[in-house]
């Protein structure tokens, strides 16, 4: 159990370093809203594939993790992604057996719930107006699983058969 909590942590530690690579300078601001959620991404990885290791607390300090690298507002990510661990430790069984593109959607959706939910948080805490664009991250996230699920799942098979 302690070698896919520790391999969570490395995965996690490089979603990290995706997530804060500065765009650049010529970029328009707008590209921003095309960055795919990485630890979001390892974290639904995890979850689906070493149930008994990554849970909700771990989930719980990646979203301060990254609520602290983003500068977010405190325990935005961390409630999202305590939600996106219960969905996916729910499901993880059936999730197993769907194929990428099924899991893409799954994805999509899990993440969509968290934009929407994030969005209303913000409106609460700051007054923040909705925008269409938050839907532009549960796309590209979506349309980066496949890639996460097959960097990561050698990680995985790697690690033996204790998963």
């Amino acid at each position: 159990m302690a070698r896919p909590l520790l391999a969570f942590w490395l995965t996690l530690g490089v979603a990290l370093m995706l997530t804060v690579v500065a765009l650049p300078p010529v970029a328009p601001p707008a590209l921003g809203w095309f960055r795919p959620q990485w630890a979001v991404l390892v974290l639904l990885f995890w979850v689906m594939t070493a149930p008994e290791a990554v849970g909700m607390v771990s989930a719980w300090v990646a979203g301060l993790l990254v609520d602290s690298v983003t500068g977010s507002l405190l325990g935005q990510h961390a409630l999202t992604y305590v939600l996106i661990a219960w969905a996916g430790l729910s499901l993880h069984q059936r999730l197993r057996m769907y194929s990428l593109v099924q899991q893409a959607l799954i994805v999509f959706l899990t993440v969509l719930g968290a934009e929407v939910l994030a969005a209303l948080l913000l409106r609460l805490a700051r007054g923040q107006a909705f925008s269409l664009a938050l839907l532009w991250a549960p796309v590209v996230t979506a349309l980066c699983w496949p890639l996460v699920y097959g960097a990561l799942a050698p990680l995985r098979r790697w690690l033996g058969p204790s998963l």
